[in-house]
């Protein structure tokens, strides 16, 4: 509830300053829309005489290097601090105005079920762990994060390293593959430094020690790449007949559906399929669809949302929301007949979070009702 609370006000704060977004503002239209006494409170702020200048102050003033200036100055015995906690002060009272306005609000229409219902039941975001398939077919779970694989490593397990003595020009040829199912998320560090964040619903194949001439996975799925600088072996990522080439870099590749999306963070990174070859600058994105291959420029808070641990939902149906929450939370997902399953919704909210705050979230930015049952959810119009 805080978190709704929380993102309300910011939207109602940041349209009565007008810098919202076109998104934003969809967003904000929808919920004032979805009851009068929501219009109402927006008519309310911007008639208040005290507001206006006090949001003019505080777009006026550098909030950053005021901040700066608080901290630095609590080492200064004779400083004046007022006019640095007056700029704190603003911003308290205002949006602190505003979660309060907000958050009795939210009161009601919890209480008032004909409106919309987030069933009682819940689930916790997902959580760091995965299978890790060995080359002789064993398998092994991993619990915790950032493990390394070494020449001599093939697997660590949750708590135990376990260790074969296979010679290094051995190594390289063979491959493990970490699994991480729905409901979890996998950060692995390869043997060559290279940091790999895997997203829920992913494999990653890597070998257990790269070869001298080149590095090379197979992903299927979503993971985001910190590649370790290595410029006489260039690090190579397969997915689905996609190959993105790379000496040194930052970048995210989705593969969960037929196409595959490369968006380059930083860094400079070669995308080839069937002959045909883009070179990515930081900032912009390469798209593998029905066989052909195109770049543009990248939204990188959009694109690299689960990495940020957000979501980011950019002019989305309802079935694409829910497919991605489905791999985070590991449910399944029923809609209603009455559903419109080609409208499209925006909306940015935390990723670590129940799944109760998520939709409650959520019925601020659509006009649809969610019911949890173990773990089935039903999507319905309210």
């Amino acid at each position: 509830m805080k978190a709704n609370t929380s993102y309300i006000a910011r939207l109602i704060y940041k349209f009565l300053r007008g810098q919202e977004t076109s998104e934003e503002r969809d967003s904000i239209d929808h919920w004032r829309k979805s009851d009068n006494s929501n219009d109402n409170l927006i008519e309310s702020f911007r008639e208040a005489k005290n507001i206006q200048p006090d949001l003019n102050l505080f777009d006026s003033l550098d909030e950053d290097g005021a901040w700066r200036n608080v901290r630095r100055s609590a080492v200064e015995e004779k400083k004046n601090y007022w006019p640095f906690f007056r700029i704190a002060a603003v911003f308290v009272a205002i949006v602190g105005t505003i979660i309060f306005f907000v958050s009795q609000k939210e009161k009601q229409v919890v209480n008032d079920s004909a409106k919309y219902s987030v069933a009682k039941e819940d689930l916790l975001p997902a959580q760091s762990g995965a299978l890790l398939v060995l080359a002789d077919g064993s398998i092994m779970p991993l619990e915790n994060s950032n493990k390394t694989v070494d020449p001599k490593i093939v697997a660590l397990a949750s708590k135990d390293i376990i260790r074969k003595d296979i010679p290094v020009e051995e190594a390289s040829i063979q491959f493990n593959t970490l699994v991480v199912p729905k409901g979890n998320f996998y950060k692995l560090t390869l043997e060559d430094g290279t940091q790999v964040w895997v997203n829920a619903s992913s494999q990653l194949k890597f070998p257990v020690k790269f070869p001298d001439k080149e590095r090379r996975v197979i992903l299927e799925g979503e993971a985001y790449f910190e590649v370790s600088h290595d410029t006489k072996r260039p690090f190579f990522v397969e997915s689905k007949g996609n190959e993105v080439k790379v000496l040194g870099t930052h970048f995210n590749i989705n593969a969960y559906g037929n196409n595959v999306r490369t968006t380059l963070s930083s860094g400079r990174v070669q995308v080839s399929h069937s002959g045909d070859v883009i070179v990515l600058e930081p900032g912009e994105y390469a798209n593998l669809i029905a066989g052909q291959l195109s770049k543009g420029k990248a939204d990188l808070e959009h694109d690299l949302s689960w990495h940020n641990n957000q979501f980011y939902f950019k002019k989305e149906t309802i079935v694409e929301i829910t497919s991605t929450l489905s791999k985070w939370y590991d449910i399944h997902v029923k809609f209603k007949k009455n559903v419109a399953l080609d409208k499209v919704y925006t909306g940015n909210f935390k990723r670590d979070v129940k799944l109760s705050e998520v939709l409650e979230m959520l019925t601020y930015v659509c006009d649809l009702k969610f019911e949890l049952h173990g773990k089935e959810l039903i999507v319905e119009n309210k």
